[in-house]
C-alpha cells in the first residue's frame, strides 16, 4: 500500500489537475443534458397540450378514442349519403314545360303541359286545358321516357324538354 501512497504524493498536482479537468467536462455535459431535457420537456408539454397531471399515454389514448368516434360517425355519414343518393334517383330531377293557347277564343297561353321525371325518366305529365267555360286537368304516367297513353304534340314537346334538361337548367330559364 505504501508504494501507492508514495506515487499519489509524488503526482498529486497532476492528479488534481486531471480531476479538475474531468470535473469541468462533466459539469459541461450535465449543463448540455439539462438544456436537452428542458427542450424535451417543452416538446412534451406542447404534445400534451399543456394539460397538467396527464401523461403522454393518456393524451394519446384520448386522441385514439376521438379518432374511433370520428370513424364511427364517418361510417354513419357514408351510409346516410348512400341512402340519400338512392332516394334521389327517384326524385323529380327533370322538368319540361310547354305553355300554349288551346282554343282560339281564349287569349293568352293559359293551357300547359308539364313533364316531371326522375333520373330514369320515370314520372308523369300533367296537362291543363283552359277554356272560357271550363278547365280540364289530365295526368299521364311515363315509364322509361315513354307513355302507354297517346300524347298530344305539346305533351311530347314537354317530355322531350324534360328528358333533355335537368331541373336546374329549367329553373335558370324560368327565372
Amino acid at each position: 500500500m505504501e508504494p501507492i501512497f508514495n506515487m499519489i504524493r509524488e503526482n498529486l498536482e497532476i492528479i488534481i489537475f486531471y480531476s479538475a479537468v474531468i470535473s469541468i467536462l462533466l459539469l459541461m455535459i450535465i449543463c448540455m443534458q439539462g438544456a436537452k431535457l428542458s427542450k424535451l420537456k417543452k416538446k412534451y408539454e406542447i404534445l400534451s397540450n399543456n394539460r397538467e397531471g396527464k401523461n403522454i399515454e393518456e393524451v394519446i389514448h384520448e386522441y385514439y378514442q376521438k379518432i374511433d368516434h370520428l370513424d364511427i360517425r364517418m361510417n354513419q355519414m357514408d351510409a346516410l349519403i348512400e341512402t340519400i343518393q338512392q332516394k334521389l334517383l327517384y326524385s323529380i330531377q327533370k322538368v319540361g314545360l310547354v305553355q300554349y293557347n288551346a282554343f282560339d277564343d281564349v287569349g293568352g297561353s293559359l293551357s300547359f303541359s308539364i313533364a316531371l321525371l326522375d333520373e330514369q325518366n320515370n314520372g308523369f305529365i300533367l296537362t291543363s286545358i283552359y277554356s272560357r267555360s271550363s278547365s280540364a286537368l289530365y295526368g299521364k304516367t311515363i315509364k322509361k321516357g315513354k307513355s302507354s297513353h297517346t300524347l298530344s304534340a305539346e305533351e311530347i314537346q314537354a317530355l322531350d324538354r324534360a328528358k333533355n334538361r335537368s331541373l336546374d337548367e329549367y329553373t335558370k330559364i324560368a327565372l
